[in-house]
């Protein structure tokens, strides 16, 4: 990410155009539970880190969870991440492999009943 720090802004400032987006986001659970890893967390979190939390709470017992791992990991880059930073929920730097949440937490929080990522 940039050494400039980018700041949140309050999810009600989202254009109405923008509701489609942000709608369409968090529609997934694995994009919400993103956004509450996001939200306990200050600054940037590598995919990777992202990706193992969400493929411990997905792995069903089935298969590797190397696979879930790897999977989990792909739909983050190229799905997930990029879907929440079109929506202006989290801003995604796809060569450092970081994403950061863009709006202030609390209030997202407020907004979505964002799932426990314990």
């Amino acid at each position: 990410m940039s050494s400039q720090k980018p700041t949140t802004v309050p999810v009600s400032q989202l254009s109405e155009a923008d509701d489609d987006l942000v709608y369409s986001a968090l529609a997934v659970a694995d994009r919400r539970f993103v956004l509450a890893m996001l939200a306990d967390r200050e600054g940037p979190v590598h995919l990777s880190s992202v990706a193992d939390a969400l493929a411990a709470r997905k792995h069903d017992g089935t298969g590797s969870a190397e696979s879930t791992v790897r999977s989990t990991t792909t739909a983050l880059y190229h799905v997930h991440a990029p879907k929440l930073d079109d929506a202006g929920l989290a801003r995604f730097d796809r060569e450092a492999e970081e994403v950061e949440l863009a709006v202030d937490a609390e209030r997202v929080r407020d907004i979505v009943d964002l799932p426990s990522i314990d």
